[in-house]
């Protein structure tokens, strides 16, 4: 008996069942064979562990001279095609972007197809380069955004538009979930509470408003996984990470809760199969090999979530260090043994890309987004290089402007997609720099609510790696330094931290290193930035007025999302 799959071994039977597993492997065919009436589900990883003999442990896949790692990344705006080498150096870097649609309020939606587009534009980019040595290609890691729903036909065609991260339209459904299944129950399950960001409630508003598609539907699967489809063949199956974040899994026992599926209506057999990140799916097939001009055959690993990519590609490994990610919007995260329950349900579990540990999270919703909008209002040129000297000048504290953070909602630790921004405390003395230095100071105060939350579940981390297009401004580090009262390394490839995960779950799925801990050798930051006396001296004294922010305008925000809401309907109706 096969201990991971829980199917008979045919490597421990006669030579037969080998030689027909070698067959179906060759052949292609994705749903497995029979032998003498046993069915064997058709698996690249088995295949290695059949041919053990042959091949050695998997390690052995350690080929001399494929040292290089080349992932797909597939972020909000667009997709990351990127070649590291076996020491985590980025060697060669391009991108493709594709359109997000708003059809909606509180509706962001992708057409799974641009992503497979934008891997071959990208692709024919980094060859266009002309140094791309495809002989020394090891592996093809992939790393994806979280908590979408993509609801894929058994032929793997797309039924409907992948609803993203950023979509909140399963209001009704989540509320659903906490009726039926009880606010404790469900994350005492899942590790999460539920939200309409996730994908659980997004499942749910498809079965209620679009019953042909669900009932076509054979998987409902994240943006990575539809990926890996068109890369490989296969479909139907997906990661720890991506599936701890649909918020359908019994979390320590590590698979779907079939109890909880079924309470809520839901066909247990439309949730793909459950692989590590670093395990080998498949060959590139010679579809995908001829689309992006790749060597037939290269190993493709499972891949994980952005979220879980980036931990890892930010270097760390437990409890003692942590991240922040700074982009559209902004979380903090480190890694724990296993899930760290919170009784208020701020933070999130996710698990990492091997589901021995777990990652802790907490996400504000706000954070690069909010600077852009500032920059759009006031900016008469798309150069930050000037604002962020305009924000360098204004002392800390911005002359006593707040800026609440919540231009779209928030999460941790309020989970309030009722929230919006403010400023407070404004004048006419005050200059627009102040307001955008403003707008800095509230993201950083936002993700120090983040790191109280860790300090009420006894999470202390001793250093902060950044990540993300936000890290690169040498302004808001500094500020971030001087919030947090921590010392900031800042990572060495921000912008491609978390392909850097990726390209480490890929190198340990081929060997070259032994697990995902030794991997993280991969990993660089640049020297550390410590806190300023002043600077921690004034944040010291203004945190306190920020936290009082959010609880004083809820009420008004609470009407105002009463009024939209009423505008809404009268406008859909011709009123």
């Amino acid at each position: 008996m096969d201990p991971h799959l829980g199917i008979p071994d045919p490597g421990k039977a006669d030579g037969a069942p080998r030689r027909a597993y070698r067959r179906a492997y060759l052949s292609g065919r994705g749903r497995g064979f029979v032998h003498h009436g046993v069915r064997y589900r058709h698996r690249w990883g088995l295949y290695l562990r059949l041919n053990q003999n042959r091949y050695g442990k998997q390690r052995s896949l350690r080929v001399a001279g494929k040292d290089l790692l080349l992932v797909y990344d597939i972020g909000t705006t667009g997709l990351k095609c990127v070649v590291f080498s076996d020491q985590g150096q980025e060697l060669l870097s391009a991108s493709a972007t594709y359109q997000t649609y708003y059809p909606g309020s509180g509706w962001a939606e992708q057409e799974s197809q641009d992503f497979w587009i934008a891997a071959q534009r990208a692709t024919a980019e980094l060859q266009a380069q002309g140094t791309l040595h495809t002989d020394r290609i090891a592996a093809i890691g992939l790393s994806g955004h979280m908590n979408g729903c993509l609801a894929v036909s058994a032929a793997g065609e797309p039924l409907y538009r992948e609803l993203i991260h950023a979509d909140s339209r399963s209001v009704e459904e989540r509320k659903d979930i906490q009726r039926r299944i009880g606010l404790e129950n469900y994350y005492t399950l899942t590790g999460n509470r539920a939200d309409e960001h996730l994908s659980l409630p997004k499942i749910l508003w498809i079965q209620k408003n679009l019953q042909e598609v669900y009932r076509r539907t054979a998987f409902f699967i994240n943006s990575k996984d539809y990926l890996r489809y068109r890369l490989t063949g296969r479909l139907g199956q997906t990661d720890f990470s991506d599936a701890s974040l649909v918020c359908a899994m019994d979390i320590k026992q590590q698979r779907w809760s079939d109890p909880l599926l079924r309470e809520l209506g839901l066909d247990t057999a439309k949730f793909p199969e459950i692989h590590k990140s670093s395990e080998i799916c498949g060959p590139l097939s010679q579809e995908a090999s001829r689309a992006l001009d790749l060597p037939e055959g290269l190993p493709v690993v499972f891949g994980g979530g952005d979220a879980a990519c980036a931990t890892r590609g930010a270097g760390v490994r437990d409890l003692s260090s942590a991240y922040a990610y700074i982009g559209s919007s902004a979380w903090i995260s480190t890694l724990a043994p296993g899930p760290v329950g919170d009784p208020k349900q701020r933070t999130q579990n996710f698990f990492d890309l091997d589901p021995r540990k777990c990652n802790v999270c907490g996400t504000v919703q706000n954070a690069g987004i909010a600077v852009d909008w500032a920059h759009g209002l006031v900016a008469e040129t798309l150069d930050y290089g000037p604002m962020d000297a305009e924000v360098a000048a204004v002392p800390p504290g911005s002359r006593g402007v707040l800026f609440a953070p919540y231009l779209m909602g928030e999460r941790t630790p309020h989970w309030d997609a009722n929230a919006r921004g403010s400023f407070v405390g404004l004048s006419l003395h005050h200059t627009r720099s102040d307001l955008l230095r403003s707008v800095y100071e509230g993201v950083a105060f936002a993700l120090k609510d983040v790191l109280n939350v860790y300090t009420d579940l006894g999470i202390q981390p001793e250093h902060l790696t950044l990540l993300g297009g936000g890290s690169k401004s040498q302004v808001w580090r500094s500020i971030f330094s001087d919030v947090f009262a921590l010392p900031i390394a800042p990572h060495s490839a921000p912008t491609n931290a978390t392909s850097l995960g990726a390209a480490m779950a890929a190198a340990v799925g081929t060997g070259l290193y032994a697990d995902l801990d030794s991997a993280t050798r991969m990993a660089h930051v640049l020297p550390t930035e410590t806190p300023s006396p002043g600077g921690i001296e004034t944040y010291q004294q203004l945190y306190p007025i920020y936290r009082k922010l959010y609880q004083a305008l809820r009420p008004i925000t609470n009407d105002l999302a009463n009024l939209r809401n009423t505008e809404e309907y009268n406008e859909s109706r011709g009123n």
